[in-house]
């Protein structure tokens, strides 16, 4: 399954706030793909909190929650999760390659 940029690049910008959506400059790349990755499994796990939440309003009648927000809320944490584990997989596939290569 491949990934559309397109989409990546809005879940990575999606719900973050000013301050956020310009980083400092780090000193390294690698600083900041660290931080790129600790802030989306952040957000995935905000998305997934939110659905849980979610449901447990549902479920008890607060808020006035309905059943179409549910499930919205749902499928955007359930997607959300299966990106992250594929950009997991595709990371962990790079480094196997890199340990692989003679030297």
């Amino acid at each position: 399954m491949d990934i559309d940029p397109n989409i990546l690049r809005t879940q990575a910008t999606e719900g973050l706030s000013p301050k956020e959506e310009s980083p400092t400059p780090s000193h390294s790349g690698e600083e900041n793909f660290v931080n790129v990755l600790k802030d989306s499994i952040a957000r995935v796990n905000s998305l997934q909190n939110e659905a849980d939440k979610t449901i447990q309003d549902f479920s008890t009648g607060q808020n006035g929650v309905t059943l179409h927000q549910t499930m919205i809320e749902m499928a955007q944490a359930d997607i959300s999760f299966h990106l992250m584990m594929q950009v997991r997989d595709r990371i962990v596939k790079a480094y196997q390659e890199m340990e692989n290569m003679p030297l």
